[in-house]
């Protein structure tokens, strides 16, 4: 079958286990308080735009001032910010009409802003909105940059609060205000207010930004709420089919303890080769032995020796071992597993392959493993690599040795019992042979 069409047959069956699934993601947003959770009045956008129009024809703009706004934008524009300061600094304030000075407040803010200086810039477009003379939407743009400017050097209180200024003066927010709102929120570890406004960013789900989305996933994970967690990673597959998001949703498989659905997550980016990383395929190759499928995880295990994209050490090859093991295949887990035996810094493989051998009742080179995993030491019951050293060598016709080994086995608690019954039973041969 080919590559695409195995892919799509596992997220059919990730549909039919209900994996994958549009997450419940929207919510509107009912409150626009500050950040100290204070109410604030509405206000009457309608009549205050009225107001404004009314107070522009009040006060006209002059040429000369227009003249000096248009050159002083060109400067701007030339990335010539103190020659356009210099220009507007001809101009003196208690001359100009409140018009007049909104319009260059904004505009000594757009210098200031060219020139790096953020700080300048919003107590400039303070005084700008101080003058109440332009209209409710370009005032509203600029309560929007100055919680952005905020955010310039991360003053995330400050950004929240003009955030939520902007917002009374907005009758369709910009979801990107909220979206901003949640990532100063979330500065600030405070999940819950970051988790609403950023679901308030969302909206109704038809066209979510994959950075918003994103940002959910993060804030549900950091809470450890892993089932709201999961809908939105299953989203971000569906949308934007990252490496990064099919391997943290089976992450979050995993950790709600739903394992079926983790192993199907992975064998799908598997299948997609998505998964490359040691860690990756290792934790693979686990899940396939947890569900008791060896062959899938030997497979997976051999491909990444042989291409080097998993490294070649002690607990590769013994993870390699296993899987031949678990498959009852046990002569091919014999290389993988003397290859991690050589590589361990104990001798404990040593005696598990000496074990592989004695399946197949190979004594003389069952023997020499249990050997080796004595000289190597490290055991966690060296008086069982005693014990099977003496099975080994009695099966191999060696009494004498048999014998040397089984003492040495009940020198210790946990075979004293089987060592003894091994020496009578030595000794009976014995007795027989003789008689």
């Amino acid at each position: 079958m080919q590559l695409w069409k195995q892919c799509l047959v596992t997220l059919a069956l990730l549909a039919q286990w209900g994996v994958l699934v549009a997450p419940t993601v929207s919510l509107a947003a009912e409150e626009k308080g500050q950040a100290s959770g204070e109410a604030i009045e509405a206000i009457d956008l309608e009549a205050l735009g009225k107001d404004r129009e009314k107070k522009r024809l009040l006060y006209p703009v002059s040429k000369r001032v227009k003249r000096y706004l248009r050159a002083a934008g060109n400067e701007v524009d030339e990335n010539q910010p103190d020659e356009a300061k210099r220009l507007l600094d001809n101009l003196y304030m208690n001359r100009l009409n409140r018009y007049e000075r909104a319009l260059i407040y904004r505009m000594y803010a757009f210098v200031a802003h060219n020139a790096g200086n953020s700080k300048d810039a919003i107590r400039y477009f303070e005084r700008f909105l101080g003058q109440e003379m332009l209209s409710i939407k370009e005032e509203a743009r600029v309560r929007f940059q100055i919680a952005q400017l905020y955010a310039s050097f991360e003053d995330w209180r400050k950004m929240i609060e003009w955030l939520n200024n902007w917002l009374l003066y907005v009758e369709e927010p910009d979801p990107l205000g909220y979206y901003l709102m949640g990532m100063a929120y979330y500065q600030l570890d405070e999940y819950d207010q970051a988790i609403e406004s950023t679901l308030s960013a969302i909206g109704d789900g038809e066209d979510p930004k994959e950075s918003w989305l994103r940002l959910l996933a993060s804030l549900y994970s950091q809470k450890l709420d892993h089932a709201s967690a999961t809908p939105v990673f299953e989203e971000l597959i569906l949308r934007f089919p990252k490496k990064q998001y099919w391997v943290q949703l089976s992450l979050i498989y995993g950790a709600r303890v739903d394992f079926r659905r983790a192993l199907t997550v992975q064998q799908v980016a598997y299948a997609q080769g998505l998964l490359t990383t040691d860690k990756e395929l290792r934790r693979l190759a686990r899940s396939y032995l947890y569900h008791d499928l060896p062959y899938p995880a030997a497979r997976v295990l051999e491909q990444g020796l042989e291409d080097g994209s998993i490294t070649a050490d002690a607990r590769a090859f013994e993870l390699l071992a296993n899987s031949w093991i678990t498959a009852r295949e046990y002569k091919r887990s014999r290389i993988p597993l003397s290859k991690a035996a050589k590589l361990s810094e104990d001798g404990k493989l040593y005696v598990r392959l000496g074990q592989v051998y004695m399946q197949d009742e190979d004594w003389a080179a069952a023997s020499e493993l249990f050997e080796k995993a004595v000289a190597k030491g490290g055991l966690d019951n060296p008086g069982n690599a005693h014990l099977l050293l003496g099975i080994s060598y009695y099966n191999g016709d060696r009494a004498r040795p048999a014998r040397a080994a089984f003492k040495r086995a009940r020198k210790h608690e946990k075979t004293k019992k089987d060592a003894n019954s091994w020496i009578t039973h030595l000794d009976t041969e014995s007795e027989e042979s003789a008689s």
